[in-house]
């Protein structure tokens, strides 16, 4: 009896410790505000924090997304992938979204290098990171509320 009770015990602390580092789809909805970027030019410098952010992703557990900058709000869907052992949230938009971006300049409002999509990589539990670096922007830093 004591090995019983012993093995509920030891087994309820260890579920209840365990803390998953994806953002899936196991906990939807999910809200993600810009904290702060990083300069894609000068290595191991600090994030420069952003307090007061309209910038934020919103992802459903239907797979869909809204991204708000603002007045303007685009969305598509999602997905989750691993490369090389890092774990990405891929943001792929639709048509409409796509077509708002070009009409903004095609570089504002889509933060990828003229693509239709952005990737995040997936830092921790709590925070994710886009990138312009590849076409000389800053790194972004959001954060789950």
């Amino acid at each position: 009896m004591k090995n019983v009770l012993f093995a509920l015990l030891l087994s309820s602390i260890l579920l209840s410790c365990k803390e998953t580092e994806n953002p899936d789809a196991s906990a939807m909805p999910q809200e993600w505000v810009l904290i702060g970027y990083r300069s894609g030019w000068v290595p191991e410098k600090d994030i420069v924090p952003i307090t007061d952010s309209v910038y934020h992703y919103k992802l459903e557990a239907d797979g869909s997304f809204v991204k708000t900058i603002g007045k303007y709000r685009m969305s598509g869907t999602y997905e989750f992938s691993t490369f090389e052992d890092r774990k990405y949230v891929n943001l792929n938009y639709d048509e409409a979204s796509i077509q708002l971006n070009e009409e903004y300049g095609s570089w504002g409002l889509i933060h990828y290098c003229g693509q239709h999509y952005e990737p995040f990589l997936i830092l921790d539990s709590k925070t994710i990171r886009g990138s312009w670096s590849e076409c000389d922007g800053p790194n972004l830093y959001f954060e789950r509320r």
